[in-house]
């Protein structure tokens, strides 16, 4: 059992039945619940679950911060109190949830990482990624054992220099030679198609999307955009 979290698609209901609303939508997948005569095939399960996913907050539209229809929960794992933001919210009425400016930052991060490596790594030696060391290892473990490929891939004077520059590094993320390659704009839509999933997708029509790859994650984020505006999108958090 995990820790993870859904994003719970809804009818329009009133605030005070938000909670009532998204037990009834994830009852088909309770694991302790009884199988329900032509319910969904069931590969998602758990045993609790709440309101909201710290790190996963919805950004509410402008002007939009203090709606009563907004959702906020109050619950964690810890059992913690939790305090959002009037800026964030974990649900509510699709139009009221500004889907659009994650995705713009997470993709305008994208690109000035890209931007970054490349003009970093120009200054130095191509890089090879950690990839082509493991190939190496993988073809003659013996008489290449993994400490020698790590330490080669290390040793790359592109790669020293970037681990003496933390804050680079931090721009930039691991193994860039491996990632940081090929067309900067489809970096740039798998980082903006990466900003808003969760790890499932409970459908209006009550199927639960396991979200695990680029394809699925590009489907979440057009679901969500083709909702109608009064549509509820609720961040929930489950143990399962």
């Amino acid at each position: 059992m995990a820790k993870e979290s859904v994003t719970v698609c809804l009818p329009p209901c009133a605030p005070q039945d938000v909670h009532r609303a998204v037990g009834a939508a994830m009852a088909p997948y309770d694991y302790n619940g009884e199988p329900v005569p032509g319910g969904p095939e069931v590969e998602t399960w758990w045993d609790y679950w709440f309101i909201g996913v710290r790190g996963a907050e919805f950004q509410v539209v402008p002007g939009g911060e203090h709606d009563p229809r907004l959702v906020r929960g109050t619950e964690t794992f810890s059992g913690q109190p939790r305090v959002v933001p009037p800026a964030l919210c974990d649900g509510g009425p699709r139009g009221l949830l500004d889907l659009e400016a994650p995705r713009a930052r997470a993709a305008a991060r994208a690109r000035r990482a890209f931007e970054a490596w490349q003009d970093f790594s120009a200054a130095h030696p191509p890089a090879r990624p950690s990839s082509h060391f493991r190939a190496l290892h993988l073809a003659d473990p013996e008489g290449y054992p993994w400490a020698r490929a790590l330490e080669d891939y290390r040793t790359q004077p592109a790669v020293v220099a970037l681990l003496d520059d933390p804050e680079l590094e931090e721009l930039i993320g691991g193994d860039p030679a491996d990632r940081l390659t090929g067309d900067p704009e489809a970096h740039a839509r798998a980082a903006a198609d990466e900003a808003l999933p969760t790890h499932g997708l409970l459908t209006l029509d009550g199927r639960w999307l396991s979200i695990g790859c680029a394809e699925a994650r590009r489907h979440f984020n057009e679901y969500l955009d083709a909702l109608p505006d009064d549509t509820l999108v609720v961040r929930v958090a489950y143990h399962g």
